[in-house]
């Protein structure tokens, strides 16, 4: 069978094509169309996305690489001459995105000999993985030889090579084993082997911006942006910190100075907030001594209230750091109740039990020890419970 040609190996920025149709064989939902030639770029794992567009108007829903052959996927069936047209602001995307990539990965090989051993390329960002650690200082020198590479707006060159010959060349990494291999070559930069499409000049590309770098395994994962993408992120970030420099009335390069201030300020409010909200509950945990219940030299409070659990378990602690107490609190609000019983550490009630029969009055979840458990539950049965716990303890 005659096999498809990849004419966007040839001319990357070719976006119409008439092509014959060798076959196409319905599968599923879809007809699996074969074409003697195609400006398709297929999916492949990882690396580059495939290209979006139609043939004959007909959306190609997918485009995969089998062997020699490119499928396409449609939804209707095609046959004889067609017309094959693809979006070239997405394959341009991808353009400047793949050889940009090269662009990074030789950066990072020539400068700190770091290897490229994982590429890829999604619709909102592009990765590398490299088996080095990086610095930031390594990823700033990486960006200057990038851009300084873009703004010598070299030539970017396809050729294909036989496997001896592309072995005489100076790849960045070994390649696989084929009998013709398509070598990617930016001019007096980088050598390699590849199936992409990729820009003329690097000055298409614009710019490279790393935008994050992350350990991973033994080395780094860099993500990047190149041309348009890079663009769009640069007017999102300045648009932000525009509006952050207003907010805060300072200028941008005096932002993270004024950030950590607000951030020292607010640890210092949080501060003195807690220790405020705890004397505030220290007075609570009196008022509610005064009024507990007295019962055989026991004294029991039981108490109903719209408290945080977290004061609840403040105030309930402070009540029993004193002998002879059991304190029962329930708070109610709109989302369900929370439940705190305590008691001190002379008494040997087996508060775990009734604390159980409590928690699924309210459908709680918790726990704790025999002198402090705690749980918050989703039902607002708060006075039932409170009922309920009260009997079991004065009856």
């Amino acid at each position: 069978m005659k096999t498809s040609e990849k004419i966007y190996q040839e001319n990357s920025y070719l976006t119409e094509l008439e092509a014959e149709v060798i076959s196409c064989i319905k599968k599923d939902d879809c007809y699996e169309a074969i074409l003697d030639k195609t400006i398709f770029y297929p999916h492949m794992s990882g690396g580059q996305p495939k290209d979006e567009g139609t043939i004959n108007s007909i959306k190609a829903c997918d485009v995969q690489e089998r062997g020699d052959e490119i499928v396409h996927m449609l939804k209707e069936e095609i046959s004889g001459i067609v017309t094959l047209n693809i979006n070239f602001c997405k394959r341009f995307d991808h353009m400047q995105q793949h050889t940009g990539q090269h662009i990074l990965s030789y950066a990072f090989s020539n400068l700190f000999d770091g290897n490229t051993v994982g590429f890829h390329m999604s619709d909102n960002y592009t990765t590398i993985d490299l088996d080095i650690p990086l610095t930031e200082e390594m990823t700033e020198q990486a960006e200057q030889l990038c851009n300084k590479i873009i703004y010598e707006n070299k030539i970017v060159v396809a050729k294909n090579y036989s496997y001896e010959e592309a072995m005489k060349l100076d790849l960045r990494k070994d390649p696989l084993k084929l009998d013709v291999l398509r070598i990617i070559e930016v001019e007096n930069c980088d050598i390699s082997a590849c199936g992409g499409t990729h820009v003329r000049n690097t000055g298409e590309i614009g710019i490279i911006k790393v935008t994050k770098t992350e350990k991973y395994k033994q080395g780094t994962r860099v993500e990047f942006l190149c041309g348009k993408r890079a663009l769009d992120d640069y007017i999102i970030k300045n648009r932000n910190i525009s509006a952050l420099s207003s907010l805060l009335t300072c200028r941008s390069d005096m932002l993270m100075d004024n950030f950590e201030k607000i951030i020292n300020e607010n640890k210092k409010l949080k501060k003195d907030m807690n220790n405020l909200n705890n004397i505030l509950n220290e007075y609570k945990a009196r008022d509610l001594k005064i009024n507990a219940i007295e019962n055989e030299n026991v004294k029991y409070i039981f108490s109903l209230s719209d408290e945080d659990v977290k004061d609840l378990r403040y105030i309930c602690s402070k009540i029993t750091e004193d002998e002879n107490y059991v304190a029962v609190m329930v708070s109610e609000t709109e989302s369900g109740c929370s439940l705190v019983i305590g008691q001190s550490k002379n008494m040997n009630y087996d508060i775990k039990n009734i604390f159980e029969k409590c928690r699924v009055i309210i459908n709680g979840k918790g726990g704790g020890n025999n002198f402090l458990l705690q749980c918050t539950g989703d039902k607002s049965n708060g006075a039932e419970c409170l009922d309920f716990a009260k009997n079991m303890f004065l009856k």
